[in-house]
């Protein structure tokens, strides 16, 4: 599994847990995190042959560029916070974007120690009552709420900067060691 990519250098998990820094072979590859990959080893690491069919692809695009963001994803979590503005449009992209590869969704509420909480789940609403759940939780203190939807799923967390991804991934996955900052 692909499971980091830094530019044209990528990491894999190999099937025996062990991780190799690799390169491509050529051009005509374009690897994303989670995709399924045959490696050969080389001298200092090893180099990515080719990439197995993909389930599912999100990426972000605009008028001129397309950024594959993760491969084989079966949940999307969108990431949304009082106090800073959330856009609802973003949300509705996220759904979409879900449905369309065919990947569950759910809401992560988070922040919900601060007193403009109850607002954020009121702007929320609409989106539980069309059935995605909506999971309140405050990631500084308690990220285990979460849990539930993320087991065996291959997630990616989406949101705003300063929503709470790197705070959630720091709880559930303390080796990440994501960078995160004061908003």
């Amino acid at each position: 599994w692909v499971v980091a990519c830094r530019r044209r250098r990528f990491v894999v998990r190999l099937d025996d847990d062990a991780e190799l820094d690799c390169v491509l072979r050529g051009r005509s590859l374009t690897p994303a995190c989670g995709d399924r990959a045959t490696v050969t080893r080389v001298a200092g690491g090893g180099v990515i042959e080719s990439i197995a069919p993909r389930r599912s692809l999100v990426y972000r695009s605009d008028a001129f560029n397309q950024k594959l963001v993760a491969a084989n994803v079966t949940l999307i979590c969108g990431v949304v916070a009082p106090g800073i503005s959330v856009d609802l449009e973003l949300v509705h992209r996220w759904t979409v974007a879900a449905e369309a590869e065919g990947c569950a969704f759910v809401l992560a509420a988070n922040k919900a120690d601060l007193p403009e909480f109850p607002e954020l789940l009121a702007r929320l609403e609409p989106f539980a009552g069309l059935g995605y759940p909506v999971v309140p939780l405050a990631a500084t203190r308690d990220a285990s709420p979460l849990l539930p939807w993320l087991a065996g799923a291959h997630t990616v967390l989406v949101g705003q900067s300063g929503m709470g991804k790197s705070t959630i991934l720091n709880a559930l996955a303390p080796d990440a060691d994501a960078k995160t900052g004061e908003v």
